[in-house]
């Protein structure tokens, strides 16, 4: 298990271990165990206290120390979930309250630039935050097989994420897609050469990303927040999904 899930560290993993092995231990016993010096094992078990891993005892005039039982990593994970839940809702609140008390207008014309596979990653976020937010469930996309080869490499599990959310995507194409699709996925062609520019249009809420490959294969995004640029561009992408073929 990586403790850095639940706050701690490789090295907490290694004294708390040693605990469950040896149980009862004094500090020099746990650092000759580990080979790990005696402050950072007494920072180690400070942490592991804090968490509730560690307890004490005190055996004549020494302080001995054990591990609780394993299975308490399971509710500290389960409490840290629970966190994080809550503290997804306040960050949902926050955001509100911020854009409210900036008077940030639906109409503002904002464009932010990314590039290379962790900026394509930072775009697909955008698309599961924003449409979240903004209480979207389908978002449009004009695609480029060229484009989606690259596109999930620093976020191999979009698909999966954006389906466990029930977020629905329709997507027009010129060919058929190189990646196999997941759920809640709907598809249509485009009528007339089977052409791929390497331009990968994205259609979500308010927003309108633009995705490129340029012929060294260097990957550049553009994110349009600018509501009433995605309403007309939505509606045409519409008419064109009405006129579109189903394979």
């Amino acid at each position: 298990m990586d403790f850095s899930i639940i706050g701690l560290s490789i090295r907490d993993k290694r004294v708390y271990e040693a605990l469950l092995a040896i149980p009862n231990s004094s500090l020099r016993a746990i650092a000759e165990t580990t080979n790990i010096n005696r402050g950072s094992v007494y920072e180690s078990i400070k942490s592991l206290r804090a968490a509730g891993l560690v307890n004490s005892v005190t055996q004549g005039k020494q302080l001995r120390y054990r591990a609780e039982d394993p299975a308490v990593l399971t509710e500290i994970l389960h409490e840290k979930q629970q966190a994080l839940q809550v503290a997804n809702q306040q960050l949902d609140q926050y955001i509100v309250r911020l854009r409210t008390a900036n008077k940030i207008a639906e109409t503002r014309h904002m464009a932010a630039f990314y590039e290379g596979d962790e900026g394509l990653a930072n775009i697909l976020r955008d698309i599961l935050s924003t449409c979240r937010l903004q209480k979207v469930n389908l978002y449009r996309v004009i695609s480029s097989p060229r484009v989606s080869r690259y596109l999930y490499n620093n976020f191999p599990n979009f698909s999966r994420e954006r389906a466990k959310r029930n977020l629905r995507v329709r997507v027009l194409r010129y060919a058929k897609p190189l990646r196999i699709t997941t759920g809640l996925a709907d598809s249509r062609y485009l009528a007339g050469p089977k052409l791929d520019d390497g331009c990968y249009t994205i259609l979500y809420a308010s927003k309108m990303a633009i995705i490129t490959l340029d012929k060294y294969n260097s990957m550049h995004g553009v994110i349009i927040d600018n509501a009433s640029l995605a309403s007309v561009q939505t509606r045409l992408f519409d008419i064109a999904w009405q006129g579109a073929s189903e394979g």
